[in-house]
């Protein structure tokens, strides 16, 4: 395995802004049919701003390269996802602080868990509301038991991966409780819901971006 140090975290952060910059029209539609449809134009503008932001640091901690994702998201981003990922990438920047390498699947299973413990807090929405938790949670869950279970990381990251998939599918079954779209009530069922696209791409993207240094 190769060290995932401060730089290929950076790395792997600049590929999320650069998946979530190419589905950018996707989950816009999403957002579209039972929301304002602008999730991905947000989640374009914060991400890219932190790949700018990102391609100017010097051999950076992982506590700053989160820590400079969660600035540009503070900075750009008015949208509730901006609040959400502000506050999610700083809480994985304090999960990781002072550490120089995340070679482990504990490592990254406490990042999981704090960036859905933060928008869990921020949000106060819960399992199922048909929020962007509905891939975080299950993915944290997932990683962590892999940790547990003593599992490498580049499986941990596949668990954790099919694990927010399998979230983002089951949204199309449920009633939002959070955001505009809870005023559909009934009607918005059937849908897949955006903000749990846009997070199963982020950890789809981590996971992929890792695999060689997991290897």
């Amino acid at each position: 395995m190769k060290n995932i140090d401060g730089n290929t975290v950076s790395a792997v952060l600049s590929n999320v802004a650069n998946a979530i910059e190419a589905n950018k029209d996707y989950l816009c539609t999403l957002d579209s049919e039972v929301g304002d449809g602008d999730h991905g134009v947000s989640m374009t503008i914060g991400m890219r701003t932190a790949r700018r932001a990102l391609a100017t640091l010097e051999n950076p901690s992982p506590e700053i390269a989160f820590r400079t994702v969660a600035e540009a998201f503070a900075d750009e981003v008015g949208a509730a996802s901006g609040a959400l990922y502000e506050g999610a990438f700083a809480a994985a920047a304090r999960a990781v602080a002072g550490k120089a390498t995340l070679n482990t699947t504990a490592d990254w299973a406490a990042i999981y868990e704090a960036i859905a413990r933060e928008m869990q807090a921020i949000g106060k929405a819960e399992l199922n509301d048909k929020t962007l938790l509905d891939a975080w949670l299950p993915a944290a869950q997932a990683l962590r038991t892999a940790a547990d279970e003593g599992a490498p990381l580049d499986e941990g990251l596949r668990r954790a991966t099919a694990a927010a998939w399998a979230g983002v599918e089951n949204t199309r079954h449920l009633i939002p409780k959070r955001g505009r779209a809870s005023r559909l009530g009934e009607r918005a069922r059937g849908y897949q819901d955006a903000g749990a696209t846009s997070a199963w791409l982020i950890i789809k993207t981590i996971e992929q971006s890792l695999a060689p240094a997991a290897e």
